[in-house]
């Protein structure tokens, strides 16, 4: 699992901001570790108008998949002649500046992103973000998700291509936008829903399930859950351990098999790069006992 200390990465904003740079990135799988870019995109917005725009393909060290080319619609052929990112990046950077960075899920893009841009280049990225993802889940209660078409659809935009990096952007841009004039329309003090909000409880969820497959790896087994998913919010992820027979935890104990590590940068409480629950984890490790710390996507791939 990779447990990158991002110590300099800029911070998650709740904000309504008429100028920044929306980004969005394709990549070869979900961890910054051992996936890559494979494309790029960027609108700049000024006064809620877009201004220049930035795209690039990126080519990988390694093929990518035929799935991968399926989702995207880029080819192994398309990457071939594309620049490396130790030569798109600068470029991108350039383009970026110190604005605030608006994306869908941007703390995917920004860990990739900040990753390579250290590892390859030497260069930190550390622009202030606002992720539509998490704004729109604060927001807008209800929806069936939380994915960009999703989103879109509620707000009735037609979404022409997705999964291209500067397709995603408009649509990102777009989205956004609505999602200001919602919350101007209706009132709501994001200073005020920045002050957090009440977490489900391990004890509320329940499964209508009976007969489980006992041979599943999460069968019987505690899980306890730290920072803010990406693809599942915490319900979800919690309901779909205890679907699998797993059990629940809300703090780490010498019970805890598996703690399971999501997104730390909306997390208040984080220091040295780890979250409470990830320093009392390791002290039980340490102990002996049956306790492995995950990540988001390794939780994902146990689900099946």
């Amino acid at each position: 699992m990779s447990t990158t200390n991002r110590e300099f990465k800029g911070k998650s904003l709740l904000q309504c901001v008429d100028s920044y740079v929306v980004v969005d990135i394709e990549t070869t799988g979900l961890d910054p570790k051992y996936d890559e870019i494979i494309e790029i995109g960027a609108i700049r917005i000024k006064n809620q108008t877009p201004i220049s725009s930035f795209n690039s393909l990126v080519r990988p060290y390694f093929p990518i998949s035929d799935f991968i080319t399926t989702l995207t619609g880029i080819t192994n052929e398309m990457l071939s002649s594309a620049p490396s990112f130790e030569d798109v990046a600068p470029s991108f950077l350039s383009f970026v500046e110190d604005s605030i960075i608006v994306g869908h899920n941007v703390n995917f893009d920004i860990n990739f992103l900040y990753d390579c841009c250290m590892r390859d280049i030497g260069v930190l990225l550390d622009n202030n973000f606002i992720d539509t993802l998490r704004l729109s889940r604060r927001i807008i209660p209800g929806l069936p998700n939380y994915k960009l078409d999703t989103l879109a659809n509620a707000f009735d935009l037609t979404v022409s291509t997705k999964h291209r990096a500067l397709a995603d952007c408009d649509t990102t841009h777009r989205c956004y936008e609505h999602l200001k004039q919602y919350v101007h329309k209706n009132h709501i003090d994001l200073e005020v829903l920045c002050l957090g909000f009440s977490r489900t409880k391990a004890r509320e969820i329940n499964t209508c399930k009976i007969y489980f497959d006992e041979s599943h790896i999460l069968y019987q087994k505690v899980c306890v859950f730290t920072g803010a998913l990406d693809r599942f919010t915490r319900k979800e992820a919690m309901q779909a351990v205890v679907d699998a027979g797993g059990i629940c935890g809300d703090s780490i104990n010498r019970h805890t098999n598996f703690l399971v590590v999501g997104n730390l940068s909306y997390c208040k409480s984080i220091h040295d790069g780890k979250s409470g629950k990830m320093k009392k984890a390791e002290e039980y490790i340490l102990k002996g006992y049956d306790l492995q710390i995950i990540s988001e996507s390794v939780f994902y791939d146990m689900l099946g």
